[in-house]
C-alpha cells in the first residue's frame, strides 16, 4: 500500500516556512537605520592623561597638595600627555570639587563657575594642542585670598576634549570627555572637624510567616559640617523591645567626605524578626587627622507579627468566652432536682425567680385547659404504663396550684389498663375523669413544666420572705 502523498509538505509550503524563519531571524537582529551612525565619542580615538608635573617633566606626585596661609601664592606645573593616534585639542581649566550623592568624587560642569579653589587657580591660556605621543607641561599659579576660610578646599585641574558625533537618530551632539588631577589645598587656621547624621529612613518587608524574619533597608545621610575632609566607618544595628539585638550590618566604609558635602548610604539588614517596636541605630565613626569621632542616630518603627497576634487574639477570645459562660452559669438558677421525698431542691436565683413564677402561672392558665380538652383518639392505646392524676382547684379569685403531683401505681403493659378513679374537687363533689395523656404529650410537658417552675418559684419566694421576717 502506497503512503498518502497528501500528508507530505509540498515544495511551496517548505519555501514559505523557510521565508518565515528568515523573517523571524531578521526581526530578532535589526540593522541600524539607513543614514545613521553610532555615537563616537572623542575619547574613542583620543586618549590622554593629566598628572602633576614640573619644568622637567612629571614627578612622583599623584595629586596636587598644598598647605598655604591666607594671601600666600604658589606656582606649579600640570602635564597633559597625548596617548592616542591623532593630535589632541584640549581645554585646560580648574574647578571646584564636591561629593556626589553616592559619595563619589565629582567636579563642577564646565558651564558652572567655580567659587572656591577653582577660582584661585589661573593658567596662561585655556586651549592647547598636543601632538601624538607628546606631552605639554602647562604652568599655573595658586593664589590664596586674604579672607580665605581656614580648612580644606578641594578642586581639580581638568583637560577636556569636545567633539561632535551622530547619534542613532541622525542628530549631531557634542560629547565632552574630561580627565582631571585632584587639588587638595588646606588654608592655615583652626581646624573644626564636625559631622552629622542628617536623616534616617527605614523600610521593612514584614513577612506573613514571621519566624524567618524580614529584610529591613536602612538609608541614612552623613554630612560634613566642619572645615576638613574625613573618611570613616559605619555600622547599623536593629534592636527590639528591651534592647534585644535582632540584626546588624557589616562594617560600612564611608568614602572621603569633603567639607559642606553630604552623602547618602543605604544598606539592607536581613533576617530581622518583627518583634513589634523596632529601632534602627546607625553609628558613624569619622576619622579626621588621626582623631576618631562617634555619631549615633536612630529611627524607630512598628513591625507587628500579624500571624502571632491573630493567634493570641483567638486564644484570648476563647478564654474570655469561657470565663463569661462560667460567670453566667453562676448567675443563673440551677435546674430543680428532686430528692427522695419528692420535694423540689432549688438554688436562689435573684430576680429570675419572679420570671420563673410568672411563666409557670401562664403555663398553668393556658396549658391546663388545653390538656383537659385533648383526648386520645378512639382505638389508640397509651404508649406509657404510667397514669398521672392532677388535682386543680376551681379558679375563684386567683388560681392555686398544687405543687406535688399524685402518682398512681404502675400498670403492667400486659394487663388491660383500667380508668383512674375520678378526683374530687375542693368542695367534695365529684369531677369528670381526666383523659389519658397518650398523644397529648405537648400538653403534658407544658403542665409538668408549669408545676415544676411554679413550685421552684414559690419555694424561693418563701425563703426570701422568711429571711425578711427574720431581719
Amino acid at each position: 500500500m502506497k503512503p498518502d502523498r497528501t500528508d507530505r509538505p509540498r515544495p511551496a509550503t517548505r519555501a514559505g516556512l523557510l521565508l518565515a524563519l528568515l523573517a523571524v531571524l531578521f526581526a530578532a537582529f535589526p540593522s541600524a537605520p539607513a543614514g545613521a551612525a553610532p555615537v563616537k565619542a572623542p575619547g574613542d580615538d583620543f586618549k590622554w592623561s593629566v598628572v602633576p608635573s614640573s619644568p622637567k617633566g612629571p614627578t612622583v606626585r599623584s595629586r596636587f597638595e598644598y598647605g598655604l596661609k591666607p594671601g600666600e601664592e604658589v606656582s606649579d606645573w600640570v602635564g597633559v600627555s597625548n596617548l592616542g593616534t591623532e593630535p589632541l585639542k584640549v581645554s585646560v581649566y580648574a574647578t571646584d570639587a564636591f561629593n556626589a550623592p553616592d559619595g563619589g568624587f565629582a567636579l563642577l560642569p564646565a558651564s558652572e563657575q567655580p567659587k572656591d579653589v577653582g577660582a584661585w587657580i589661573t593658567l596662561p591660556r585655556k586651549d592647547y594642542t598636543v601632538p601624538v605621543g607628546k606631552r605639554v607641561d602647562i604652568p599655573f599659579k595658586v593664589k590664596i585670598p586674604a579672607n580665605a576660610e581656614p580648612g580644606d578646599h578641594i578642586g581639580g585641574l581638568i583637560a577636556s576634549a569636545t567633539g561632535s558625533a551622530t547619534n542613532e537618530q541622525g542628530q549631531q551632539v557634542n560629547v565632552e570627555r574630561r580627565v582631571a588631577a585632584r587639588v587638595y589645598l588646606r588654608v592655615d587656621g583652626p581646624s573644626v572637624p564636625a559631622a552629622e547624621i542628617t536623616k534616617i529612613d527605614t523600610q521593612y518587608d514584614n513577612p506573613l510567616i514571621p519566624f524567618g524574619g524580614g529584610d529591613m533597608t536602612v538609608t541614612y545621610q552623613v554630612a560634613n559640617t566642619g572645615n576638613v575632609r574625613f573618611s570613616g566607618k559605619a555600622r547599623i544595628e536593629v534592636r527590639g523591645p528591651f534592647g534585644i539585638r535582632l540584626g546588624n550590618s557589616e562594617v560600612i566604609d564611608i568614602p572621603e567626605l569633603l567639607p559642606d558635602s553630604e552623602i547618602r548610604i543605604s544598606r539592607k539588614v536581613e533576617g530581622v524578626f518583627p518583634a513589634g517596636w523596632l529601632k534602627a541605630q546607625v553609628t558613624v565613626n569619622p576619622q579626621i587627622d588621626n582623631t576618631t569621632l562617634s555619631l549615633t542616630q536612630s529611627r524607630s518603627m512598628w513591625a507587628v507579627p500579624w500571624l502571632i497576634v491573630v493567634v493570641l487574639l483567638l486564644i484570648v477570645a476563647l478564654l474570655l468566652f469561657w470565663l463569661f459562660r462560667r460567670w453566667r452559669s453562676r448567675r443563673q438558677p440551677a435546674l430543680p432536682d428532686f430528692d427522695g421525698s419528692g420535694e423540689a431542691v432549688t438554688v436562689e436565683a435573684g430576680s429570675t425567680a419572679r420570671g420563673v413564677l410568672l411563666v409557670a402561672v401562664a403555663l398553668v392558665l393556658f396549658g391546663a385547659p388545653a390538656a383537659t380538652s385533648m383526648g386520645a383518639p378512639a382505638g389508640l392505646e397509651p404508649t406509657s404504663g404510667v397514669d398521672i392524676a392532677v388535682s386543680i382547684a376551681p379558679a375563684t379569685t386567683s388560681p392555686t396550684v398544687s405543687p406535688t403531683p399524685t402518682v398512681s401505681p404502675t400498670v403492667s403493659p400486659s394487663e388491660s389498663p383500667s380508668p383512674s378513679p375520678s378526683p374530687t374537687d375542693g368542695n367534695g363533689g365529684g369531677g369528670d375523669d381526666l383523659p389519658r395523656t397518650g398523644l397529648a404529650i405537648g400538653a403534658f410537658v407544658a403542665v409538668g413544666a408549669a408545676l415544676v417552675g411554679g413550685g421552684a418559684g414559690l419555694r424561693v419566694l418563701g425563703r426570701r420572705r422568711n429571711g425578711a421576717n427574720a431581719r
